[in-house]
């Protein structure tokens, strides 16, 4: 008992100092007016805010920078900057993302195995841990990283970023599979720990509570999105650019790999069908029969071209909502009250973006589904966050119970004092863990064809206003990307990356 006492009196100090404001206040409501702002294309306004947020920390300011919630925001402000055309301060924010990444990565799996690193989530929330990122972060951020050396000029930096994309893609799954396996052994370990507080609980019997409506609702609509998710958290964008750039460089014997692994994880979609087989009759192999009919492109992958990439609308994030859990002990029985993380899906504003050149209309045909990619991950997830949420509160009442019922046989104003403080820090400690990477699209979408001879195009999502874009004249491809996380016309972004010959 004495113990418990202890933990429940130093840990909380301790965790906050160590972790971000998300601990007390969920990181979805702390982005509700940089959302918005992103959204409505105020982004002046949402720069002033990040460069706030990441301000050079003291002991007194509240700096997001040291903190368990660094990464989440570096990724928010690399994204925006790369939006607005800050390049190098894009970079620096992914390259410091990176490096906090590596750096937890090398900690993670030996503090879960060995340090006991759940024990402290147990008594506080999973916003204790450092904010380690999501599959489709780690592998966004080379995707943002080669349009930002694009926007410097600099292909050679872009070519390395795209080959960069095929490794990080395999080591995501590998890692993450690790990490799901540690974390799996660490709860079992910290089960047996709490023998007395795990057996007050059953999370089966959480799952089928009939108060717990909200949740259920939010995970069919969660499970029916993440359908459109693809196996081993592939990114189907990033696999196509790292294809892009081998074929850009006529390393078709690369690109036909990212190709078919493209081709596998999408049989049915058009484009990546014509790719397929354009690339590989290029190197002289045969074409699966289901594929002959399929006619090559019309454009050359590696010079002459226009790639557009379209970002339509805004990412799937995590909200809280409210999860009760039943806890029955001995001679004690309450209904916990927990915040909880279910994700929250946005509407696409358009349909596609239609493209004009050379007297030819093109469509954008959508390749990445970024909600479906989180849906999924969320999904894969969910076991492990509903065990560890059902362990943690066991833990905190059957704390709460221990202490409150000694101090009250020692003296009955110590009991209330104690039952009262217990609950103050339950309070305090229930905040979902709702941190992702928001300024993100909905989904990305692309088209690519023929440089036209006039080099103009004209551009503008489905029922929507056109812009006239002249291509350099003396650019021998062209990488256009286009963001529109809503309607309002202030919001809609386009940017022009000529490439050499």
């Amino acid at each position: 008992m004495t113990t418990i006492l202890k933990k429940l009196a130093v840990l909380p100090a301790v965790m906050l100092l160590a972790s971000g404001c998300s601990t007390i206040v969920n990181a979805h409501r702390q982005k509700a007016e940089l959302m918005s702002n992103c959204v409505q294309g105020q982004y002046p306004q949402a720069q002033e805010e990040l460069d706030y947020k990441l301000r050079a920390p003291s002991a007194f300011n509240t700096s997001k920078v040291n903190t368990g919630d660094e990464i989440m925001w570096r990724l928010e402000a690399g994204s925006l900057n790369c939006i607005t055309g800050r390049y190098d301060r894009s970079i620096s924010h992914f390259s410091r993302a990176e490096k906090l990444i590596e750096d937890f990565d090398e900690r993670a799996i030996v503090n879960l195995r060995e340090v006991g690193a759940e024990s402290s989530v147990l008594l506080t929330n999973p916003n204790a841990l450092p904010y380690r990122g999501w599959c489709r972060d780690r592998i966004m951020i080379p995707v943002y990283k080669a349009f930002d050396y694009l926007g410097r000029k600099d292909e050679q930096g872009f070519q390395v970023e795209l080959f960069r994309i095929r490794s990080t893609q395999d080591k995501i799954l590998e890692d993450y599979q690790k990490y799901f396996e540690a974390e799996d052994k660490a709860m079992a370990k910290e089960k047996a720990k709490n023998r007395n507080a795990a057996s007050g609980v059953d999370a089966n019997a959480v799952m089928r509570d009939s108060r717990n409506g909200e949740l259920s609702n939010a995970l069919n609509e969660t499970r029916t999105v993440a359908h459109r998710g693809y196996a081993n958290f592939l990114n189907p964008l990033a696999i196509f650019l790292s294809a892009y750039g081998y074929a850009r460089t006529n390393n078709y014997q690369n690109a036909v790999v990212d190709f078919e692994r493209l081709y596998k994880a999408l049989p049915g979609h058009p484009l990546v069908k014509q790719y397929y087989a354009t690339c590989l009759r290029r190197i002289g192999r045969p074409v699966p029969a289901e594929l002959k009919d399929i006619p090559s492109q019309d454009f050359s992958m590696g010079n002459d071209h226009v790639l557009v990439i379209f970002a339509n609308g805004r990412s799937a994030a995590l909200r809280q909502i409210a999860l009760y859990i039943p806890i029955i002990f001995p001679g004690y029985a309450t209904v916990a009250t927990v915040a909880w993380p279910v994700c929250e899906f946005y509407p696409a504003p358009f349909r596609s973006l239609q493209v004009t050149a050379d007297g030819k209309r093109f469509e954008t045909l959508p390749l990445a589904d970024m909600d479906g990619i989180l849906a999924a991950e969320y999904t894969r997830r969910l076991p492990g966050m509903i065990v560890r949420i059902c362990l943690s509160t066991a833990v905190k009442e059957f704390g709460s119970y221990v202490a409150t019922r000694a101090a009250a046989h020692a003296n009955g104003w110590a009991g209330l004092a104690t039952a009262a403080g217990t609950s103050i820090y339950k309070v305090v400690f229930n905040t979902a863990d709702t941190r992702t990477w928001e300024i993100l699209p909905k989904e990305f979408q692309i088209i690519q064809f023929a440089m036209p001879k006039n080099r103009r195009i004209v551009l503008g999502p489905a029922g929507g206003n056109q812009f006239n874009i002249d291509l350099p004249p003396n650019c021998g491809s062209a990488v256009v990307l286009v963001h529109a996380p809503s309607h309002h016309p202030a919001a809609f972004n386009c940017q022009v990356f000529p490439l050499n010959k």
